[in-house]
């Protein structure tokens, strides 16, 4: 059975996608399906949805969006599967094997004691002996009770000032180098004025060896003079 003539979609003229239902230019709403209409129909998708509703009103206009949604999806996957080809062979995942076990186990390390060191030992106390002192020579010469002979008198000293006194200056005569200086008691010899410690230098045998000493005495007491003792 053939449609009115007034109810077929009139060639040139916009219609519904869904129904095919004649609408006006800019029309928003399909006034028998309710379908929103698009606003401009210029892409080649739209073109061809509108051709292929005027030839099969079943289609709705929803077929080509379909097809080509479906076109898109099967080239990205035949894209992801050549990428994914074009790459490094996935890495062979290890298998465990049974037998050993390489798991380390941990063990304290040994060690040799610290060897202890001995207590010091104290030493028992010694007492060291006390020194021995070498008897030293007497400072001053001493004259030979029964000798005659001569000798320099350096200086003379009052016995009223103490034999100390004496000993002082036979000191200071020793260290201005004069040798073997002595004192004596001027009392106990008759060649000698009774009352003083006499400091000497020398005991000789001749006036001659005396007087050839006389100038080194002299050197360090100016008045000194050669003199015989007799006892």
């Amino acid at each position: 059975m053939s449609e009115p003539e007034g109810d077929r979609p009139v060639a040139g003229q916009p219609h519904c996608p869904r129904c095919s239902a004649a609408v006006e230019p800019h029309q928003e709403y399909c006034l028998e399906c309710g379908l929103r209409l698009p606003r401009e129909r210029t892409t080649a998708i739209d073109r061809a949805s509108a051709q292929i509703v005027e030839r099969h009103s079943w289609s709705g206009g929803w077929i080509v969006p379909a097809l080509l949604g479906l076109l898109i999806a099967v080239v990205g996957t035949g894209a992801a599967i050549a990428i994914s080809d074009d790459g490094e062979s996935p890495a062979a995942v290890p298998t465990a094997t049974g037998g050993s076990r390489t798991a380390a186990e941990t063990t304290s390390t040994l060690t040799a004691p610290e060897p202890t060191a001995p207590a010091p030992t104290t030493a028992p106390a010694t007492t060291a002996p006390p020194p021995t002192t070498t008897p030293r020579p007497p400072l001053t010469l001493a004259w030979p009770r029964d000798r005659r002979g001569w000798t320099i008198v350096l200086l003379s000293v009052p016995q009223s000032n103490g034999r100390e006194a004496a000993d002082a200056r036979a000191s200071e005569a020793r260290s201005s180098g004069i040798p073997d200086v002595g004192v004596l008691n001027s009392s106990r010899f008759a060649s000698l004025h009774p009352g003083y410690y006499v400091v000497f230098s020398g005991i000789f045998d001749s006036q001659a060896e005396a007087t050839s000493a006389l100038p080194r005495a002299r050197s360090a007491f100016p008045l000194a003079y050669q003199r015989q003792i007799v006892p």
